[in-house]
């Protein structure tokens, strides 16, 4: 009996042992996040209040991947509150210096908000949260996304970009 004790004393700290570094390596998959500051301007937050007025989660067939729309419209009420709260906590600052580590602090807590969304909704949420990430101006990473080699970057920047945009300084038509 008391070697089996043991036994299952071993096996459990291994087991331990086993889901810490396994969790140790999940962590690795983020970039640190970056320590950017911006400047919030007249024409930065004129086209995140365009953003902020549009039609979010609609169906549409942007490269790479296209969107078919939220998954019910509680979960589009969810996702679009999330979004906009991030857009809303950036213009709520007055026009000047905007730090990135703020900026991801909100996109963090938006990405938790959509935890249990549909992946296809979680993943134009973060989509959307880019977007804002971008028209800021921020070159660096986030901190709240993970992408492996089939998401291209462009050069000098961290993050992929969102959907419909052709290059960082081109972003996607925005209809309010």
């Amino acid at each position: 009996m008391r070697y089996i004790l043991i036994l299952i004393c071993v096996l459990a700290l291994g087991a331990f042992g086993f889901a810490g570094f396994i969790y140790w390596k999940y962590c690795q998959l983020f970039p640190e996040p970056s320590n950017e500051t911006v400047q919030l301007t007249l024409e930065k937050r004129a086209t995140l209040e365009r953003l902020r007025k549009e039609a979010k989660f609609q169906a549409h067939d942007f490269s790479p991947l296209g969107y078919t729309g939220a998954e019910t419209p509680e979960d589009k009420a969810r996702a679009t509150s999330a979004v906009n709260g991030v857009i809303d906590a950036v213009l709520a600052q007055p026009d000047g210096p905007v730090q990135a580590r703020t900026v991801s602090s909100l996109i963090g807590k938006a990405m938790r908000q959509v935890f249990w969304l549909a992946t296809e909704d979680r993943n134009r949420t973060a989509d959307y949260l880019l977007e804002i990430w971008y028209i800021l101006g921020f070159k660096l990473a986030t901190g709240q996304f993970a992408y492996g080699a089939a998401y291209r970057k462009p050069a000098g920047y961290s993050e992929p970009l969102p959907p419909g945009w052709t290059a960082p300084d081109q972003p996607r038509p925005i209809n309010p």
